[in-house]
């Protein structure tokens, strides 16, 4: 039904292991003619994660019909851990099972069946933003994790001029100010906005800076955040609900 290989597996590899920080259950995956997609939501519906993997990624890809197929993440994961990025990864899929094979040589062979799910993944939602920039993913991480040291939130505000992360806690604050050309590659935005994040899902949203590249960073008032990693190859979004507090 399906046979692939990847040159270089971590082009797969790095993103599971972000995805898999937020979704350790099953998850069905999309097989069609441009390549692989993911999309699933964390258990708490906080965060969907949404995985593409362009067919120009793969050495080979083999596929007789578009399909869905269901794994379990935890099992999938922990295959993929075994990757080394000199070592080439064979994927097939057939009556009922995945097989992955590392190897032409020395041969190092796992099976894990597939799984029966009532549904595809789920659809990405149609959202329109206000505030969007492009940003360098080191320097928004650095960010995160600077908040993270006094609080387990942090308000997100865009202007015409600067993005500014605010995270206040009972023994201080934390300020950073980013501004183009300096983290901040452009900035575009219609509406200023304003939204409150966990930390704890941007921190693990953050493991995405593998795929590569620049990041993108959408926002408005009040409203989920995207945040797109873009490489060559794969891309790897997430869409953040916002913290309401509740006076």
């Amino acid at each position: 039904m399906f046979e692939a290989r990847l040159k270089n597996p971590m082009v797969l590899v790095n993103p599971i292991r972000a995805i898999y920080e937020l979704v350790k259950d099953d998850i069905s995956i999309h097989l069609s003619d441009e390549g692989l997609i993911m999309r699933a939501m964390d258990p708490a519906n906080v965060a969907m994660i949404i995985f593409k993997l362009k067919k120009s990624a793969f050495e080979k890809y083999e596929l007789k019909s578009e399909t869905y197929i269901g794994v379990n993440m935890e099992r999938l994961f922990r295959i993929l851990k075994r990757s080394k990025s000199n070592v080439p990864l064979d994927i097939k899929i057939e009556d009922g099972k995945m097989t992955l094979v590392y190897g032409t040589k020395s041969i190092r062979r796992f099976t894990t069946p597939l799984l029966s799910l009532e549904s595809g993944p789920r659809p990405e939602p149609s959202l329109k933003f206000t505030a969007n920039f492009e940003i360098d993913p080191r320097e928004l991480k650095q960010a995160i994790e600077d908040s993270e040291i006094i609080s387990d939130a942090v308000v997100f505000i865009a202007n015409p001029d600067e993005l500014m992360l605010v995270a206040q806690g009972d023994f201080g604050s934390v300020e950073t100010i980013m501004k183009e050309g300096d983290g901040i590659l452009k900035i575009d935005v219609e509406e200023n906005a304003k939204s409150k994040y966990s930390l704890e899902y941007l921190k693990k949203m953050m493991k995405g800076l593998k795929v590569g590249g620049n990041a993108k960073l959408m926002l408005k008032t009040d409203f989920p955040m995207k945040l797109e990693f873009k490489g060559e190859e794969a891309e790897l979004s997430f869409i953040l609900a916002p913290r309401i507090d509740v006076e």
